[in-house]
């Protein structure tokens, strides 16, 4: 798990270490050789999420869609250029604590 989460060898890690730095994704893309499957699945994961939710049936709870939302919502923030990787970590430090299912 090290390599793929939070070692220097993960696409998606060197992405959001790029964007910290200042970098556009778009140059970051550009530049890399190698496919980050997380700056696709981010943004079609926020899609799929709020397609779902218009649908009064739909429990995220009920599927595998249990994820973690604000982190989603806010990487995939970051990637489309709508908030700074400072914004998005400022807003996630000031959620209140809660507990994890």
């Amino acid at each position: 798990a090290f390599l793929t989460c939070f070692g220097p060898l993960s696409r998606n890690r060197t992405v959001g270490v790029r964007l910290g730095r200042g970098e556009t994704l778009q140059d970051i893309l550009a530049t890399s050789r190698e496919v980050a499957e997380g700056v696709e699945t981010a943004s079609a994961l926020v899609r799929w999420l709020a397609k779902k939710g218009s649908d009064p049936n739909f429990n995220p709870y009920a599927s595998r869609a249990c994820v973690k939302y604000p982190i989603l919502f806010g990487v995939a923030a970051i990637l489309e250029g709508r908030i700074t990787p400072r914004e998005g970590l400022g807003r996630l430090l000031a959620m209140p604590p809660k507990p994890e299912d």
